[in-house]
């Protein structure tokens, strides 16, 4: 259902197997978490956890409401993480790796804020501490053990699991050993 994010990771294996390129970047950019309409983001069937907020003034919205309306939308990509693993996993004779990280973090009523965009010096961690998620296929590089991964890391590990050298590239801000 193209309304749906789901439709980024249809047939991606396919895709990676039918090129002939040596090494391919797919970048996939959801729009699942992101507010005001989180109630519009995912299918049906991932409304576990109910009643949802279905307004967009959010600060009028009743907040356990807009809490399982944006929960539902991490349980879709939950669902989509996995989606994009197990069609790599089925990729034969390449070396995968999924990287994701999202762009920001939503204030969900938190001190009155709502979804982001607050300066980072003034930001609540709500909007800073986001999810970074790394799989690749068995084989490839391993991954550090590291105490704090953001948004940097991710230029640097994806320049290190392609194997690009550049001037700018800094070992220390890649997640593979």
């Amino acid at each position: 259902d193209e309304r749906y994010d789901g439709i980024l990771t249809y047939s991606l294996a396919e895709q990676i197997e039918s090129s002939s390129a040596e090494k391919q970047l797919f970048v996939l950019h959801t729009s699942t978490s992101h507010g005001p309409t989180y109630y519009s983001k995912y299918p049906a069937q991932f409304e576990r956890f109910t009643p949802v907020c279905t307004t967009v003034e959010m600060a009028k919205a009743d907040r356990e409401e807009l809490l399982n309306a944006y929960d539902n939308t991490i349980l879709y990509t939950d669902y989509l993480i996995h989606s994009v693993i197990e069609e790599l996993k089925s990729v034969q004779n390449r070396r995968c790796c999924m990287i994701f990280v999202s762009d920001h973090g939503e204030s969900l009523g938190e001190n009155n804020l709502y979804m982001h965009g607050v300066p980072m010096a003034l930001a609540p961690k709500e909007q800073v501490e986001i999810p970074f998620i790394v799989w690749s296929s068995e084989g490839t590089e391993s991954i550090k053990q590291l105490e704090e991964v953001g948004q940097y890391h991710t230029f640097h590990s994806v320049l290190d699991f392609l194997g690009i050298e550049s001037e700018i590239y800094n070992p220390e801000l890649t997640v593979f050993k």
